[in-house]
């Protein structure tokens, strides 16, 4: 991973990852200036809502590209752009496995006997949870110009070589180890508190 000299390329990669980490939490995470606590709301709409009715949960889901158009069942949202459909992470497209694992017959990977606990019908909250990964989908395709530039500065400047940077103690290579207490819980809340301290 390239690290820049430049204080002022590395400042502007710090922000751009807080508004990353701060998108891909719901805005559970790195709040701050231009960060609220909510997703920010982007083109697609919920035009014609999916039923309630458990006798017509979804088993289905279709994207039209010609009209930007994803029926879910008898539902329909709208605008979704092909890159926002087709927006993957590690060959995993993001909105075909979300709406695969809550369909009628899950897709996916079966793993324990807790995954035949399923809801009885779809709910407004799903509705309200589908339309929130677009707005965040949409946020991160929108920002992936300004990441590539950045991203073409940082690697045709001044980067720090291996030999650079001291080498990481066995302490700091080892993974971290946390009980089911609050320590960790804790350790993210005064992360983020010294990041919000930053940011003012």
């Amino acid at each position: 991973m390239p690290i820049t000299k430049s204080a002022g390329l590395f400042f502007e990669a710090v922000q751009q990852g807080k508004r990353l980490i701060w998108l891909h939490t719901y805005a559970e995470r790195m709040r701050g200036a231009g960060r609220s606590d909510e997703v920010p709301q982007g083109a697609a709409r919920c035009l014609r809502a999916v039923s309630d009715a458990p006798s017509a949960y979804p088993e289905d889901f279709a994207y039209i590209e010609a009209d930007r158009n994803l029926r879910v069942g008898d539902g329909l949202f709208s605008p979704v752009n092909s890159e926002v459909w087709a927006y993957s992470v590690s060959g995993l497209q993001i909105i075909d496995s979300w709406l695969g694992y809550r369909m009628k017959r899950r897709g996916g990977k079966k793993s324990s006997p807790l995954d035949d606990i399923r809801p009885e019908h779809w709910t407004p909250r799903m509705t309200d949870e589908f339309l929130e990964l677009l707005w965040v989908i949409e946020a991160t395709v929108a920002l992936e110009p300004e990441l590539a530039s950045l991203l073409d500065r940082v690697v045709s400047g001044p980067c720090f070589s291996a030999s650079e940077l001291p080498a990481p103690t066995a302490t700091e290579r080892a993974a971290p180890k946390f009980g089911m207490d609050d320590d960790r819980i804790t350790m993210f809340d005064e992360a983020e508190a010294a990041e919000n301290d930053e940011d003012e």
